[in-house]
């Protein structure tokens, strides 16, 4: 329990020096996603996340890895209809094979999901 707390702790140091470097350089594309990533998978803060991944998409369009991050965050947080557009994205952008195929096993496996509830 100690050093889950103790990693938990340096998870949010790491979003809060993310988030002074994005205060610096508005356009940080790298600590948007890094922050993003950190918030998903580490933290649970999934529309913060979501938030974050969109920003590097808007401000560089071609970033396939925060699509495929974004869409675990989306089904994370049961907005499959949003993960499985992510997804259908990457499959189009992305280009490392290996992530190709865990995004063709990320839908296969929504594909067998019930529709989450509209209050997701």
């Amino acid at each position: 329990m100690g050093n889950a707390n103790a990693n938990r702790q340096e998870h949010r140091a790491a979003v809060g020096n993310y988030t002074r470097a994005i205060a610096l350089d508005p356009a940080y594309t790298y600590a948007y996603f890094s922050r993003g990533v950190l918030r998903w998978r580490e933290l649970g803060e999934y529309e913060a996340a979501i938030e974050d991944l969109s920003m590097v998409l808007e401000l560089d369009p071609t970033w396939a890895d925060a699509l495929f991050n974004r869409a675990l965050a989306h089904k994370m947080k049961m907005q499959y209809g949003e993960a499985v557009a992510d997804f259908q994205r990457y499959l189009q952008e992305g280009s490392d094979e290996f992530w190709l195929e865990s995004t063709r096993r990320q839908l296969d496996e929504l594909a067998d999901l019930p529709p989450a509830s509209p209050a997701s």
